[in-house]
């Protein structure tokens, strides 16, 4: 081989690494076109599996109040839509430690004639526990079952409310 065509390979090996394949206009639009289709195809895809564990394990048909709460008891209602005739288990938490866990099975005639439930036994009542003077707060949680029935989840009922125990008591 002579120096000549040692030169001649050196350069074609240089252009060949150093070429950049160009795309037509035309491609260019239908790339962009197919990229543009794929990253929606996977943007719907995320949503709809986003759409489906939160309504399998988180409830959003879950209705209820806190009606009352001092230092004798904490009452309200809880309801399920997709299972009126549900009384679900609800839990007790005052200053943010649980205290009790209940069916929501009080007659609450107000819930039946709101046709919020099948039935009025939808009514929740906890004696409130000895607590030292001052102001507390109760909050009230309905146990969801997620569609699995192994996974539960807690959704706050109502708001919470603030209530004041008098020395004595």
């Amino acid at each position: 081989m002579t120096t000549g065509d040692l030169e001649t390979r050196r350069r074609d090996a240089e252009s060949l690494t150093h070429a950049s394949p160009r795309l037509s206009a035309r491609a260019g639009a239908r790339l962009s076109r197919f990229l543009v289709a794929k990253s929606l195809a996977e943007t719907l895809f995320v949503v709809a599996l986003v759409a489906h564990f939160s309504y399998a394990h988180f409830n959003p048909r879950l209705r209820g109040s806190l009606d009352a709460a001092d230092a004798r008891e904490i009452a309200g209602w809880v309801a399920d839509a997709d299972r009126p005739a549900a009384q679900p288990e609800v839990e007790l938490y005052l200053d943010g430690q649980f205290v009790a866990r209940r069916r929501a099975d009080a007659a609450r005639a107000d819930v039946l004639e709101a046709r919020r439930a099948a039935s009025a036994e939808h009514g929740f009542v906890f004696q409130t526990p000895p607590l030292l003077p001052g102001e507390h707060e109760a909050r009230v949680f309905a146990v969801h079952e997620g569609a699995d029935l192994e996974r539960k989840a807690l959704v706050e009922i109502g708001k919470p409310m603030r209530f004041q125990v008098a020395e004595g008591r």
